[in-house]
């Protein structure tokens, strides 16, 4: 028909795959730890580029070839890459693709291996295509390529020989079934177990080419299903034994050069069979004939045949020809991998099978324990007509009566050992248990470091091996004694076999009794090996036992608890300090008394006690135990100035403590040529104040244990003299920041150094930029304006002035914004909490509808009324507040919410059943009477349909009571009354009125425990005899007396608390006494001014509420004139007067001398107001001082020499508005002398 259609061409296309489908590619599979070679078929675990590739063939037909047929078909590849198990693996050998079969490595198998070894690279074509998804797949072997599909859009059906892991062990191909159950072990954590009789079982799977490779299927199983299974298919018997695991082979037949174990343990008889309750000594029993199989079939993978399934099997032909075939069920064996292994195995199975029917069952005593499964035993005993009948033991049990059951299988015929253990010959030894009691070789009598003994003798007694114990008695007069304990342990004790240094760190030694044990290095760090050597205590890390019996001890730690190395002698006794010693205590008045010691042995039984007359008594004087002394004691002075001219010495003791646990303080004594006194104690430094210049004075510091005795001491000397250096710099100079500025820094010592000043700049001595001055080596403000900034510290001589300044610069940075908040509405206001308060603030401003309150904690409870409250918080430093959180907002509600509400609401139930049944009776009827049996039954209902929709009432009259039942609105209630009484029964009961029950109505026993609880409660007036209660929140408690179950606290009826420890709390109060005197809350200042100077008020003051202590000091040091106050020269000083809960404001005026030297810096005036008051003057006036002129040119006043007790003389000063004006001492109306004003201020909070 070409010539119709002018002869046009034909196109076929072949289907075109969309997607790729994938053979197996399971998530979750395990992952196979091959051993030994196998084959697997592997999991795709990758695939990716699924790609069509179009063909296209052309044909010509028709006449002239005018017509063309094109043929279009399509093949495929994948980038694919299968998992094959955990590597590393050696090799992969044969490849099966579909029905071909290549070795490895083969172009047409088209994939690559990846071994599996740690840290293996990506597979280098996905880190070229596609680099997001190139994994290296560490330690999973895996095979990987870019595989030609043809025209089918899935992978070839892929099978792989793997070389696994362990192919050293056995021919190269297989693994030795000993190695295979290691390495087992080691995958399930158990690596360090050791196996006895592993070496011996894996020479017998070597020999009898027992040699095993991973089945095929390799699902998930437990180590112990793996492992029992090898041992079963190797014939072998594997048990655990005196934490050893053992396993035993049980081939009967030498196999190579390993031979059968066939030594008999014991030949047992009616001498040591026990009988059981029948008085059989052995339990015979036999499988059944139809059991007894002479045939064993074994099911294994045959290699040679692509590893395919095959059956072996082994027939006894003796026992065929005379029995009959009987065959066993196939044993599967897919661990064997060779024909001549499944038909070794099943021989060993058949031969088992067919001579292991007799199973015995017998009970031996504890002296045959040695029996263990696998061993070889024989057994004689006439009634089951045994005679030395050979057995393997297969199990060891503990009966109920603590003998030995044991289960045993016959043995065939042969050749063995004979029994290695024989029991017969010898009769059973006779135990004497009177045998007498020797007495003990050695008492060693220790007095160690009060770290490890105290107040207590160590005792340590060596004895022969027949010892068993001894009591000790003491005395102290050697005729009358007391018993104190029983020793039931030999120390040991030993000798030195050469000398020691002080300096070596290895000793030999010879023990008397007893065996070293090697420790570690932080074993005799911590002293867990201690020694007692004459004096010493030393630790040992390595106890080696030499060919002679000595002990070489090495890694010594010498001079432990405090005591020192020394060198020793050879012979010097050494004891090893541990719980075989016996403790003594003793008092500290006992020390330096003789004491008399005895010790009573009793025999290896515990009896024949020795008498007390005839031991050996040994005498010891107790003395003082060592305790070390303080090292690097130093002394030095400290210098203060107290003013007008009187100095101050204090002598520094300072010194390292000794390192041992009992240490308890350190005291110092002193004396100036004279008796010694108590100077203080501390740890690491005493102060001893008071001391006088120019004089010398020896200083003794005493280490005092936790058992309250001393050591000897440490004695120094040190002259105290003036320094009159200039200071140098402070080292050490620190600042810290929390609730106020915290300044620290290190003593300077080359000086007499009568303050420190901090300042923020560097003009020493000014007042402006002070900010303050110490005498000690901290200082604390909170004056402090600036986030950073620079403080400098100098140290003052009084001679030469200021030192160079040590300087710190601080940065303070403004505190964060808290992370959240949390304000949750409660009872009676909010709870508001953030996260904790950094350390360098001192609490958290909270803010209520804008208004803040500082709280020095993170959590709070805030009393409100109800209402819609904004909530925001800031942390606070001494600087002020950080960043603010968000506002929240949080309801304070006025009642209590509906699902409170719920869980005590009425809840409303239908009828009755009783009830039902009237009601259905009445029914259409509006009512109903019945008497009868002096019953009278009225019914009363108003019914409109069902008398269930309106209401319904029941009256029912008894001879004895009347009865009433009412159903209206769903409400059910029934109600008997009676002479007895009032039963009101219903499920509801809703009083809506005023309710009064007479007194002892309602008694406990008609409320049920725990029938009311804390919801259902709520009194204004609560009142009880007593009264169990858990938490008690909000309303007021009123009693007479409130105490607690102990009695240790109460509050009586006139508020008096007793008995209280109040701790980590904040009392507010008005008011608060100690010993009748009201305590205040105050914060104290001190500040220097001079004439026109304002007097600083810091953050917080109210002038109204401050005292002011003002002292008088003198301008200069030295001034011609000096003044004293007191009654008269020489006259007692008068104490000031106070008035209990009065203010004052004090004036005081430090003297420059009394005479007599006694300084005069204690007479003070007060005033009652407070404070002074403003544009006022203040004047003492004197009449009671004295005036001495030393400079007789000065006119108009004392003649030089005189002085002038009842000459008048007054001060003066006046306050304007917080400034201080002129102040001066007038004589006869002329100013003699000016001060500077040392004001403290003590603010009333």
């Amino acid at each position: 028909m070409g010539f119709l259609f002018g002869g046009k061409g034909t196109t076929t296309r072949a289907d075109k795959l969309g997607d790729f489908q994938i053979n197996s590619a399971s998530y979750g599979e395990v992952v196979p730890d091959i051993l030994g070679t196998t084959r697997v078929s592997g999991n795709v675990i990758y695939w990716d580029d699924f790609t069509a590739h179009e063909h296209k063939q052309t044909q010509r037909a028709g006449k002239g070839g005018g017509a063309k047929h094109t043929n279009i078909t399509y093949t495929y590849t994948v980038a694919a890459a299968i998992a094959l198990c955990e590597g590393p693996i050696q090799s992969v050998g044969k490849v099966w693709v579909d029905k071909e079969v290549f070795d490895y490595p083969n172009p047409n198998i088209q994939l690559t291996l990846f071994s599996g070894s740690r840290g293996q690279s990506p597979w280098p074509y996905v880190v070229g295509k596609h680099p997001e998804k190139a994994l290296p797949y560490s330690g999973l072997a895996y095979m990987a390529g870019v595989v030609d599909l043809g025209d089918r859009g899935s992978l070839p059906n892929y099978n792989f020989e793997v070389r696994g892991k362990l192919l050293n062990t056995g021919d190269g191909v297989d693994v030795n079934p000993a190695d295979y159950i290691l390495h087992v072990l080691k995958s399930a954590g158990m690596g360090d177990v050791q196996i006895d009789g592993l070496d011996n079982y894996r020479r017998y799977c070597a020999a009898a080419d027992l040699l095993i490779s991973s089945p095929p299927s390799m699902n998930a199983q437990k180590a112990q299903q793996i492992i029992n299974d090898i041992a079963d298919m190797t014939n072998a018997y594997l048990f655990w034994s005196n934490n050893k695991l053992k396993i035993v082979p049980l081939a009967d037949e030498a196999v190579g050069s390993w031979s059968p174990n066939k030594e008999i343990k014991y030949d047992l008889g009616i001498d040591d069979l026990i009988p059981g309750s029948d008085g059989q000594l052995v339990l015979y029993s036999r499988k059944d004939s139809s059991e007894c199989y002479n045939q064993a079939s074994v099911e294994f993978i045959n290699r040679s045949n692509s590893y395919e399934k095959e059956v072996v099997s082994f027939e006894v032909v003796a026992d065929v020809q005379r029995n009959g075939l009987r065959p066993a069920s196939v044993k599967t064996a897919h661990y064997l991998y060779t024909k001549k292994r499944a038909m070794y195995l099943a021989e060993q199975l058949a031969m088992k099978q067919l001579y292991a029917k007799n199973q015995y069952t017998f009970r031996l005593d504890w002296a045959f324990c040695r029996l263990e499964p696998g061993d070889l035993v024989t057994l004689t005993d006439e009634i089951c007509q045994l005679n030395k009948q050979v057995v393997v033991i297969t199990a060891v049990n503990e009966a109920n009566d603590g003998q030995l059951e044991i289960t045993a299988v016959g043995k065939p015929p042969g050749t063995y050992s004979p029994a290695k253990y024989d029991v017969h010959e010898n009769e059973r030894p006779f135990v004497d248990y009177n045998q007498p009691a020797p007495s003990i070789s050695k008492l060693s009598v220790i007095q160690p470091p009060g770290d490890i003994a105290g107040d207590e003798l160590l005792l340590a007694v060596t004895a022969p091996n027949s010892w068993g114990g001894c009591n000790i008695w003491v005395s102290d007069s050697g005729t009358a004694y007391k018993q104190i304990g029983t020793l039931n342990h030999r120390a040991r004790i030993g000798s030195l076999v050469s000398g020691l240094s002080d300096t070596a760190t290895s000793c030999t030694v010879k023990m008397s009794y007893g065996e070293l044990k090697s420790g570690t290095h932080i074993d005799a760090e911590r002293g867990n090996t201690v020694c007692w050597l004459n004096g010493e205590c030393l630790s040992y890390e390595t106890a080696t036992l030499q060919a002679n019996g000595n002990y070489v001890l090495s890694g010594l730690i010498r001079g432990q608890y405090g005591t020192t190395a020394v060198s020793h002698n050879v012979g010097e006794e050494i004891v090893r300090l541990d719980e075989a010693l016996f403790r003594a205590p003793y008092r500290t008045e006992d020390i330096g008394k003789t004491i008399y010691i005895k010790c009573t042995s009793m025999n290896i039984f515990g009896g024949q006690e020795q008498d007390l007359a005839d031991v050996e008594a040994f005498e010891y004087t107790i003395k003082p135990y060592y305790i070390p002394e303080v090292s690097n004691l130093t002394l030095y002075t400290k210098y203060y100035d107290l003013g007008q001219g009187v100095k101050s010495y204090d002598v520094v003791a300072t010194y390292t403590p000794p390192n041992i646990t009992s240490f308890d303080t350190a005291e110092a004594w002193y004396r100036e040529g004279g008796q010694w006194q108590y100077g203080g104690n501390g740890n690491g430094q005493v102060i001893i104040s008071g001391c006088e210049l120019g004089k010398t004075y020896d200083v003794r510091v005493q280490v005092k244990d936790i058992h309250g005795n001393y050591s000897q001491g440490v004695i120094k000397s040190i002259q105290v003299v003036m320094k009159s250096e200039k200071p140098n710099t402070p080292q050490g100079f620190s600042v810290s920041f929390s609730d106020r500025v915290y300044f620290n820094w290190l003593e300077v010592r080359n000086a007499d150094v009568d303050f420190y000043e901090l300042r923020s700049d560097l003009n020493a001595g000014a007042d402006d930029g002070l900010i303050g001055r110490s005498n000690n080596i901290t200082y604390s403000t909170d004056t402090l304006t600036n986030r950073q900034g620079t403080i400098y510290l100098y140290a003052h001589n009084p001679i030469k002035g200021y030192s160079a300044p040590a300087m710190v610069d601080y940065s303070v940075p403004t505190p964060k914004k808290p992370e959240y908040i949390q304000a949750k509405s409660v009872i009676g206001g909010l709870s508001v909490s953030v996260p904790a308060i950094p350390s360098s603030c001192k609490g958290v401003n909270v803010y209520i509808n804008g208004n803040a309150v500082f709280y020095p904690n993170n959590a709070v409870f805030i009393p409100l009324e109800a209402d819609v409250y904004t909530v925001k918080c800031a942390y606070v430093d001494i600087f002020g507040e950080g960043e603010q959180t968000a506002e929240e907002v949080v309801s304070v509600k006025a009642v209590i919410d509906a699902e409170t509400i719920k869980s005590i609401g009425i809840t409303r139930d239908m009828l009755d059943s009783s009830l039902d049944e009237v009601l259905q009776d009445a029914q259409g009827a509006s009512l109903k009477i019945d008497e009868a049996n002096n019953r009278i039954t009225s019914i009363v209902t108003a019914l409109k349909g069902n008398p269930k929709d309106s209401g319904y009432s029941a009256i029912t009259q008894l001879y004895n009571g009347l009865q009433l039942k009412v159903s209206k609105d769903n409400i059910i209630s029934s109600i008997n009354l009676s002479k007895e009484g009032v039963q009101i029964n219903g499920k509801m009961l809703h009083v809506t009125g005023q309710t009064v029950f007479d007194d002892n109505v309602i008694t406990r026993k008609m409320i049920q425990a725990k029938a009311v609880t804390a919801d259902k409660i709520s009194v204004d007036n609560l009142g009880a005899i007593s009264a169990n209660i858990g938490t008690v929140r909000g309303g007021t408690i009123i009693g007479t007396t409130i105490k607690n179950s102990s009695g240790s606290f109460q509050v009586d009826a006139n508020g008096n608390i007793r008995g209280v420890n109040i701790k980590g709390s904040r009392i507010d109060g008005n008011s608060v006494y100690s010993e009748g005197r009201q305590l205040k809350p105050a914060n104290i200042t001190v500040q220097r001014v001079r004439s026109g100077d304002y007097i600083h008020l810091p953050v917080g003051y109210d002038i109204n509420r401050t005292i002011f202590k003002i002292e008088i000091v003198p301008n200069t040091r030295q001034e011609v004139y000096r003044f004293g106050v007191g009654r008269y020269a020489g006259a007692e000083t008068i104490p000031p007067t106070r008035e209990a809960l009065e203010r004052y404001t004090d004036l005081s005026i430090r003297g420059d001398s009394w005479p007599g030297g006694k300084p005069s810096n204690i007479n003070q005036i007060r005033y009652r107001n407070g404070y002074l008051p403003i544009n006022s003057s203040l004047r003492l006036n004197g009449g009671v001082g004295f005036i001495y002129n030393s400079d007789h040119s000065k006119a108009g006043l004392p003649p030089s020499g005189e002085s002038q007790p009842n000459r008048p003389y007054q001060i003066y000063i006046s306050r304007e508005e917080g400034r201080v004006f002129a102040y001066s001492v007038v004589w006869n109306n002329v100013i003699i002398y000016t001060f500077e004003l040392e004001i403290t201020m003590v603010n009333l909070w």
